[in-house]
């Protein structure tokens, strides 16, 4: 029997990999709080079910030999409870690492953040590089990815760690409050200014979601010894060229509001993605001009060619 594939989470980057996964020809079972969307009905095993809930999590990793944690409860930005968070983020991944043991899961693949690097004086960010969040999220990212490695090194559970910078593109929450590119386009079409931090200066390293699903792609097949792969463009640009080249694509102007950056505004974080090109083989294809143009269309924003 082939083995299966569990999915935790099939928001944005999820659902996009669960995408790519059908196409591959994988057998997937999915954890999602959401109604199983139509276009995935037969397709796969659907569990409507929450994460805390170790019945629902042993019934899924039946059978299966690698795991996708795509969960996470905040953004770099949130104000939070940090009890709270580190219930629902740490504590309830330590008990789906425990029944991965139990159930003799083989890898699981965790989505990380560049929030786990914090402010570095060394800019592209290897992975070797000091991690010093100066968010809660990232904090809590980093907790994991260390208990990853603890599992890995008590258990032998395998571990393969995406430290992710930007992800953006078509099927991302225009109206939710993560991912710059995308609240922009939210705003677009209502008509709203759209907000940016400081005086645009800030630098951001995009990847465009299909680049992102190739990577997971990679590795979930990857036998190398390496855990964490830095995913991202590896190029960086600020909040101004990012408004530069929309108004470019769309030929019209973009009514912008300046607003007071916040602790957790990093001023510069590009990823250095050498590791993941000698060891995955991973290579982004879109550029930011074609990515952009690709979600503008995707959400009905006529493009000059």
């Amino acid at each position: 029997m082939k083995a299966k594939t569990a999915i935790l989470g099939a928001g944005f980057i999820g659902r996009n990999y669960i995408l790519r996964a059908l196409e591959s020809g994988e057998i997937l079972s999915v954890l999602d709080h959401k109604d199983c969307p139509t276009e995935f009905e037969g397709k796969l095993t659907w569990i409507k079910g929450d994460f805390n809930d170790e019945k629902v999590l042993r019934n899924l990793l039946r059978d299966v030999e690698v795991v996708f944690h795509f969960i996470s409860s905040t953004v770099p930005g949130d104000v939070v409870d940090e009890r709270l968070e580190l219930a629902h983020n740490v504590i309830q991944t330590l008990q789906l690492l425990n029944l991965c043991v139990q159930e003799k899961v083989r890898r699981i693949v965790f989505i990380s953040s560049a929030s786990v690097y914090g402010l570095q004086a060394v800019i592209p960010i290897a992975e070797t590089a000091p991690t010093d969040p100066i968010s809660s999220h990232g904090i809590n990212k980093l907790t994991i990815e260390k208990y990853l490695q603890l599992f890995k090194h008590r258990h032998g559970l395998d571990c393969k760690i995406m430290r992710l910078s930007n992800p953006y593109g078509p099927g991302q929450n225009i109206m939710g409050r993560q991912g710059f590119i995308a609240i922009m386009i939210g705003k677009i079409l209502t008509g709203e200014a759209v907000k940016i931090r400081g005086d645009g200066s800030i630098i951001r390293d995009y990847v465009y979601i299909d680049d992102v699903t190739d990577a997971l792609w990679l590795m979930r097949n990857c036998n190398a010894k390496e855990s964490i792969f830095n995913i991202s463009s590896g190029k960086g640009y600020t909040l101004n060229q990012i408004i530069k080249t929309v108004t470019k694509l769309i030929g019209a102007p973009i009514k912008a509001e300046f607003i007071d950056t916040r602790f957790v505004d990093i001023p510069a974080s590009i990823l250095d993605i050498s590791r993941g090109a000698r060891i995955l083989g991973f290579n982004p294809a879109t550029s930011l001009e074609n990515g952009l143009a690709k979600t503008l269309a995707f959400h009905g924003l006529r493009v000059d060619s």
